[in-house]
Order: C-alpha cells, then sequence, then structure tokens
C-alpha cells in the first residue's frame, strides 16, 4: 500500500472529489441553482400545454463572461408551442447566433419564419413549426451545446444550423469570449464546471457579497475590447478547428434520426471595411508604406490608387484594408472579378474577424460532405444575386445581418438544400412557392419597423467598434431614415413617438396600428394589426387583441368575413384558456375578449352573456368604454332588449362623463327601435 507523500496527496484528492460530489448531490435537490432549461411549461388546459423557449436559457453560455457585470443585448426568441403537438406536424430547429434570430428586423421577417412559411407552401397538409434557437453572439460550440439540448426537448424531424460568423468573438469563441481554454476539449470541461450547482451557488454568493450594483454592459462592447487577430495568429487555426470539431459533433448528434442542414455562411464583402491593421515595419518602410496606402485612399483616378497600393503590397500584403481600397478602385475601374478577390482578402485578412473567413466556409463544406449532412450553399446564393464585385449592401444590413432580401434569400437556400432530404422534406415541388414580396407581403413588412431598422443600424455604425472605417455608412442611414419618416402619415408618426416614450404597448407594429385605428385609417390600422399578431402570438395584446381589431377592420373597410378572419377568431377563444392562467389577467378582460370575439362571428347568445359579465368590470369600463358598450348596446338591440340597452348606456356614459357619446348612442337605440 502507497503510504508516501504521492499517496496523501492522492487520497486527499479522492476525499475533495468525495466531498464535492455529496455537496452537488445534495445541492441538485434545490431546483433554483439548477441552470436554466431549454423551454419551459407556460400553462396547462385539459390535456394540451403551453411551453415556450426559455429565453434565459442563453445566459448558460455567458456565466462569468464579463465578471460581476451584467451583459446587455444577450438575445434568444421566446418561441411559443403547444403541446402535444398533432400527429401532422413537423417541426425544424433552426439553430445559430443573431443571423438565425433575424436581427435586425422584427423576428417575424426572420429567415426562420420566412422558412416556416414555405414549408408550409411546401406540405400544405402539414402543421410546419420552425422553432427559432438563435442566440445573439453564439460561437459553434454554443450552437452545437443548443441543438443538443433542443433536440432533447422537444420532438425535432429537422435540424439547421448556421453558425461560423462567431468563431473569434463570439461566446466559447477563439478570441474575445474565449472561455475554458483554446482546446474543444477544454471548452467542454470549462461549460460542464460553470454548470455545476456548486459553482452557481459560490458564483451566487460572491456577487452577494460583493453588493453588485454594476453598471450592465453592452454585449457588442465587451466583445470589442478584445484585440486584434493577426493574420499569422494561431487563435485562426483555433477557429477553424473548432467549428470543425463542433459540427462533427452535431454531425454525429443527429446521426441518431434527426436530418441536419449545414449551412454555408454569406457577408458583406463589398461594403463593410475591415479594421485597419498596424504594419510590421521600421522606418522609413512604416512611413512610406502609410504614406502610400494614404495615396491610395485619396487619390482620384483609380489608376494612379492602384499603382500606389501595389507599392505598398510589397512592403507588406497583410493590410486587410489595403486590399479593401484596392477593391474598390478595381470595382470603379469595372473589373468585377478582381474587385470581388481583393474584397474577398480584406475579409479574411481583417484583423478585427466579426465574419467568417473563406477557411470557415471550407469547414462547413468539408463537414457536410464527410457526414452526410446536407449543404445549404448560402455564400454562392448570395454571391450569384449580387453584383460581380461581391456581396454588398444589396443584402447586407451590416457586416453580416442580411436585409430583408437578405433573409429571403437565406431561406431559400435553406429549401433548395432540402431537395436532398428523404420524405416527408424532399418530395415537394418547389415551383409552389411564392414570390418575396408576397412573403414579405403576408408576414407584414411595414415602414414603421423598416424605419426602425435603419435607425438602429444608424446607431450601430455611429459607436464603437462598428464606426471605424464605416463612417459613411452612419450617414447614408441617417438619409434613408429621414426619407423612411417624411413617407409616414401623421398617425404612423404619433404611434411610433408614443412607443418610443413608453406610453403605449411595447409591441410597436400594435402602437402605430392603434394610432391609425384612433385616425379611422382602417385599412393601414389592419396591416399593423395584422404584423402584431405574427409577432407576439399567444401574448394577450400582441395577438388576442391585435386579432380581435385586425377583423375589426376589415369590418370596418366592408370587407367580409372570410374564413381566414372566422379562423383567427376562433384561435382567439382557443388561446384564451392559456392566456387566462396569467396573474394579472382578470376575470373581466377574459369576458371582454371573449364577447368581443363571439359578436364579431355573430355568435349572439354567447356574445350578449360575455359582454354582460365584461361590463361590470370597473376597468373594462375606464379603459374600454366605447367598445365594450357599443358591442353590448348592439347584442342587446338584437335581443329585443332595448330598455336594458338604454339603461347601461345612461349609466356607465355618465360614470365615465361621455354623456356626449352617450346621446348620440341612445337615439341610434331609438332609431332602431321605431324601425
Amino acid at each position: 500500500m502507497n503510504t508516501g507523500p504521492r499517496g496523501g496527496r492522492l487520497k486527499a484528492l479522492l476525499l475533495g472529489l468525495g466531498v464535492v460530489g455529496l455537496l452537488e448531490g445534495g445541492l441538485r435537490l434545490v431546483p433554483i441553482l439548477a441552470p436554466p432549461p431549454f423551454t419551459l411549461e407556460l400553462a396547462r388546459v385539459d390535456d394540451r400545454s403551453l411551453h415556450a423557449i426559455n429565453p434565459a436559457y442563453a445566459r448558460r453560455f455567458f456565466a462569468g463572461v464579463a465578471g460581476d457585470v451584467p451583459l446587455r443585448g444577450i438575445r434568444m426568441t421566446p418561441r411559443p408551442y403547444i403541446e402535444p403537438a398533432p400527429e401532422t406536424a413537423l417541426r425544424v430547429l433552426f439553430a445559430g447566433g443573431s443571423t438565425v434570430q433575424g436581427y435586425p428586423h422584427p423576428k417575424r421577417l426572420s429567415t426562420v419564419s420566412y422558412l416556416q412559411e414555405m414549408l408550409r407552401d411546401l406540405h400544405p397538409g402539414r402543421q410546419i413549426e420552425v422553432i427559432n434557437a438563435g442566440i445573439t453572439a453564439a460561437s459553434s460550440f454554443a450552437v452545437a451545446r443548443t441543438v443538443e439540448d433542443g433536440v432533447s426537448a422537444l420532438s425535432v424531424d429537422l435540424v439547421v444550423v448556421y453558425t461560423g460568423h462567431n468563431e473569434f468573438y463570439g461566446v466559447y469563441g477563439a478570441a474575445s469570449l474565449d472561455q475554458g481554454g483554446g482546446s474543444l476539449w477544454s471548452k467542454r470541461v470549462h461549460y460542464a464546471l460553470m454548470h455545476l450547482r456548486l459553482t452557481r451557488l459560490v458564483s451566487g454568493v460572491l456577487t452577494a457579497v460583493r453588493g453588485g450594483g454594476s453598471e450592465p454592459a453592452a454585449l457588442v462592447e465587451v466583445m470589442g475590447r478584445a484585440g486584434a487577430v493577426g493574420a499569422h495568429d494561431p487563435a485562426r487555426q483555433r477557429a477553424a478547428a473548432n467549428l470543425e470539431g463542433n459540427l462533427r459533433d452535431l454531425a454525429d448528434f443527429c446521426r441518431r434520426g434527426v436530418p441536419l442542414v449545414l449551412c454555408t455562411l454569406a457577408s458583406n464583402e463589398r461594403g463593410f471595411a475591415p479594421a485597419r491593421g498596424e504594419p510590421p515595419l521600421e522606418n522609413p518602410d512604416r512611413t512610406r508604406y502609410q504614406d502610400l496606402l494614404e495615396a491610395g485612399n485619396r487619390q482620384h483616378s483609380a489608376a494612379a490608387a492602384l499603382d500606389a497600393l501595389q507599392q505598398a503590397r510589397l512592403l507588406w500584403d497583410d493590410d486587410a484594408y489595403l486590399h479593401f481600397l484596392r477593391g474598390h478602385h478595381l470595382e470603379s475601374l469595372g473589373d468585377g472579378v478582381a474587385a470581388r478577390t481583393a474584397y474577398q482578402q480584406a475579409r479574411d485578412l481583417d484583423p478585427r474577424p466579426w465574419r467568417a473567413v473563406a477557411d470557415l466556409n471550407g469547414v462547413v463544406r468539408r463537414v457536410a460532405g464527410e457526414t452526410g449532412a446536407m449543404l445549404a450553399r448560402v455564400d454562392e446564393s448570395f454571391g450569384t444575386h449580387s453584383p460581380t464585385a461581391g456581396v454588398g449592401w444589396e443584402l447586407m444590413a451590416d457586416h453580416v445581418h442580411p436585409t430583408t432580401a437578405g433573409q429571403l434569400l437565406l431561406a431559400r437556400a435553406v429549401i433548395s438544400a432540402m431537395a436532398q432530404a428523404s420524405e416527408p422534406w424532399g418530395t415537394a415541388p418547389v415551383g409552389q412557392l411564392r414570390t418575396d414580396g408576397q412573403y414579405r407581403r403576408h408576414l407584414g413588412d411595414l415602414p414603421a419597423e423598416r424605419l426602425a431598422v435603419v435607425r438602429n443600424m444608424a446607431a450601430l455604425f455611429g459607436a464603437p467598434p462598428m464606426d471605424r472605417g464605416n463612417e459613411s455608412r452612419k450617414s447614408e442611414l441617417d438619409r434613408q431614415a429621414e426619407i423612411l419618416w417624411a413617407q409616414l402619415s401623421d398617425p404612423e408618426r404619433r404611434g411610433i413617438g408614443s412607443w418610443l416614450q413608453g406610453e403605449g404597448h411595447d409591441l410597436m407594429p400594435l402602437n402605430v396600428a392603434e394610432a391609425l385605428f384612433a385616425a379611422r385609417d382602417y385599412r393601414r390600422a389592419r396591416e399593423y394589426y395584422g404584423a402584431a399578431r405574427l409577432e407576439e402570438p399567444y401574448t394577450v395584446w400582441g395577438d388576442l387583441w391585435a386579432a380581435l381589431r385586425w377583423t375589426r377592420c376589415a369590418q370596418l373597410t366592408g370587407l367580409p368575413l372570410g374564413p381566414m378572419e372566422q379562423a383567427a377568431l376562433h384561435r382567439v377563444l382557443d388561446r384564451l384558456p392559456f392566456l387566462t392562467q396569467a396573474p394579472d389577467f382578470s376575470p373581466g378582460l377574459q369576458a371582454f375578449i371573449t364577447g368581443y370575439a363571439h359578436h364579431l362571428l355573430g355568435e349572439r347568445v354567447e356574445a350578449l352573456a360575455a359582454l354582460e359579465t365584461a361590463v361590470e368590470d370597473g376597468d373594462i369600463r375606464r379603459h374600454y368604454f366605447r367598445e365594450v358598450l357599443v358591442m353590448l348596446v348592439a347584442e342587446l338591440v338584437q335581443a329585443d332588449r332595448t330598455s336594458d340597452a338604454e339603461r347601461y348606456v345612461v349609466e356607465i356614459a355618465e360614470e365615465q362623463q361621455q354623456q356626449g357619446f352617450g346621446r348620440v348612442l341612445v337615439e341610434r337605440i331609438r332609431a332602431t327601435a321605431v324601425r
């Protein structure tokens, strides 16, 4: 038996591990210490339950990233869904970073939403759900874990992965948010340790002792604090190795029964300027290099500028900004092929590699080819739909996030890849798809939201680190914002204003819709209500109220209530029992929404019963005085209870100090009674 110093240390280690194991086992009985789950159950009605993707799940990957400083800007879409799904349902899990989320657009105008609509067109007999599992700044390490947890939590029929842009500066990447060291193995160990209950307990205690109170830091700022990644920095090899390892993990995991689509990545090659590097030169070469680069930037003659830049290349050929300038001048001379090569060199040499370099797309292609995963050739598709010189602002809102046109193009690339799949995915004819314009109109591509996107991007390009080298982009976005603002109607502007001041609903389209409704512009209001109900499903105002008003606007514009409107109203009644379980949902509000839906459906008995209940609620009388009274009067008159109708009007109008409106309504009641 080993009783020496080494044996003693081994015993101490084993004892320590045993104590830790016992503590960890005990702490697993404390639910609050568990890491955030992938999904949450929100409500249950009979044998059905309402679930949602848990937005707090994203924070699993950011533990300890900024010390005690809380981070702003970590996003994940809280997508609701019903369990159990119908037997005919097909569910897709779409994982990745902020591009998958749809940033900077509303989530209903993301690639995920467009893909869902396209799949519904291709499979009309199926219920299609595409679950958005995008996480801000998620590297492939985080994406792989997300897919594993998502497939385990959901019944998934297909996985789509778009990842690679965050391999340097994303969480568990190779640069700014690099946790756990450089190797993939060490990252796995670090991630496991960070989610021990004991670790979470100690972290919580330390934060409490220190007092917290630190000002939140923007995630993009934290990411931007990292140093440059030079052309020959080992981090570039680590990033490629990490991406390959994580994609192979994904492919191995999905071989258990879930088809996998891997996507190559597109980025802004022509428009987005790379960071400027520091030339590794001593004077006088350093000074000469800088002079030549400045000449290449300043020269009005493209030929003269290219000559200066060629001389600079002889001194240092790894400067991304030099190649970006070359691309610009070559493009101006009409040599698109050479320009694209230069722009891509600039992207691949960028010392701030926010965009996936060519090697990373090579990794995606290789893993897909070797594992049998389907390949969506997104980079090729974007290239085909761009000028010869490369992908630019036509398809990109910033460096990596697509415009609305780009979001649609990405979805179509995934659809093309799925043609390789077995049933049911690969059997539908692509000719059934609608045009881009039809998809945009269906999901509500609204001018007020386009303005919000442009303003958000202007703010992004006006602050570090995105302002460096791209100053002209902010000026262009500011100009676009002025044009869009001038094109809005006064009610649209009022709706935006109330939203900005926090005076109305949290959802901007709903604010604008209410302003348009008040201005009696029911046609435009209907567009915004339609968008709101798609943007925030299974919510009271973004779904139920928006659906009711959307249908009401159809009535007020003289449109008949067709199958779409009737289906929307029945969905209101179906979803209502789930939402009534929220602690702040009053019986009066339930009765009001119920009565409103039945009234629009022409279901008189049900409408009258619910509205008479609703009108007894003080909050409903204060906030929805006119709405509830008009509907109640209409139903009472139909029931031949005109005296009750008049009594309600007089009583409530006086209570709300709306005697003028009350007199008008009484006159209508009496005129109806005479007829």
